[in-house]
């Protein structure tokens, strides 16, 4: 990466953007296949922006230049905060359809003994009532 400027920093910002948008989308629609690709481009735009700011005593931006990179930000933070969101309430999901499927089984389990014998069903005590008769 050896030309920073300006536009090749906007231009970097503007695809993170836009990979975030669509791994929004991803997330809403349970596609994995775009969320798994969006994650592959993040982590290499992420890396280009990590590379520039190793350099950044290469290159200067006016404050212009730094208003428009903080809007960009600024909607990256917020999609960011977005897709958190997203993502631990679909994991809460998933957890609650476990707990649901352990419960079931678990409940299955407790017919059985340690042997792998089926328990006898539980019968109604009715001793007290053949002593009276």
């Amino acid at each position: 990466m050896s030309d920073i400027t300006f536009e090749k920093i906007k231009e970097i910002y503007i695809n993170i953007k836009t990979l975030l948008e669509n791994k929004q989308k991803a997330l809403i629609e349970k596609n994995l296949e775009l969320l798994a690709s969006c994650d592959e481009k993040l982590i290499c735009a992420y890396d280009e922006i990590k590379a520039i700011y190793e350099k950044k005593d290469e290159f200067e931006l006016n404050q212009s230049q730094k208003k428009e990179l903080n809007e960009i930000t600024e909607r990256i933070n917020k999609l960011q905060k977005d897709n958190e969101v997203l993502i631990t309430h679909s994991l809460n999901v998933i957890n609650k359809i476990f707990e649901g499927i352990l419960n079931i089984s678990s409940a299955k389990n407790a017919d059985y003994n340690h042997l792998g014998k089926k328990n006898q069903d539980s019968t109604l005590d009715i001793s007290s009532i053949t002593e009276e008769a």
